[in-house]
């Protein structure tokens, strides 16, 4: 398990749509700092403070995390299936539980960074410009480091149903094309058939998809607190779980 991880890391961190991937989102995380900073001077409006920087980057962050994924879920996932990878893998002695959980695992952890990169640059870039600045509820630092928390375990559910859809799929261009429609679709669909059910309205608010919108809330009860982190995590396990069998029976040519 420990060889096939480190195998799959050594993948990741040599894939070409990751390095692009964290490239572009460094670059935009550097980017909007400073162009917020410069428009407010000219416009003579007060500068933005680290924490608000953040609280921004908290919400942009959500579309960044969804799109990167797929990309990601295409080319690292389901491209080793059409470039014969996984076959040999499957052919190499080891299980096929081990060799998903070992791709899921690293795929996780790669997503887990890049849902880092921007809130990060951001708040860190923005406070040497302006100061870090205060919240009106709450201690400041405690919402920053647990935003940032959920943020990590958000990325790793979301990378299981990428997952999911990649080892059904097989595909590169199909797994980045549903993927992203998909997540991008899923919101606004779950609303509308909400406002018609009830019932299906119910059930979305207690999953990740409408969740994730609540990471930035700074004044969060404990059963809200709770919710948002059981519901990550038995995604997580629940998609891995599912991804596993699909892959288990799975048929790679």
């Amino acid at each position: 398990m420990y060889n096939l991880v480190k195998s799959e890391w050594y993948k990741l961190r040599k894939n070409p749509s990751f390095r692009i991937l964290t490239m572009i989102i460094v670059a935009m995380s550097i980017f909007w700092p400073f162009f917020w900073y410069f428009d407010n001077l000219l416009d003579g409006d007060p500068p933005m403070t680290g924490i608000e920087s953040f609280l921004g980057a908290l919400e942009g962050n959500a579309y960044i995390m969804r799109v990167s994924l797929c990309i990601l879920a295409g080319f690292f996932i389901s491209n080793d299936f059409s470039t014969g990878v996984m076959k040999s893998m499957a052919s190499s002695g080891h299980s096929r539980k081990t060799i998903f959980t070992a791709k899921l695992t690293v795929y996780a952890c790669g997503m887990m960074i890049v849902s880092l990169l921007f809130p990060v640059f951001n708040v860190v870039l923005s406070t040497l410009l302006s100061g870090f600045g205060e919240l009106d509820q709450g201690a400041v630092i405690e919402f920053v480091f647990r935003s940032l928390a959920l943020t990590l375990l958000y990325s790793a559910a979301f990378a299981s149903i990428a997952a999911l859809f990649a080892v059904i799929l097989t595909d590169s261009g199909k797994t980045i094309t549903v993927t992203l429609i998909f997540f991008l679709v899923v919101d606004s669909l779950s609303a509308i058939i909400g406002s018609y059910h009830s019932v299906i309205g119910t059930v979305y608010g207690y999953t990740v998809f409408k969740l994730l919108g609540d990471i930035g809330r700074i004044a969060l009860g404990k059963s809200e607190l709770w919710r948002l982190i059981i519901v990550p995590i038995l995604t997580f396990v629940g998609c891995g779980l599912l991804g596993n069998r699909v892959f288990s029976r799975k048929e790679i040519k």
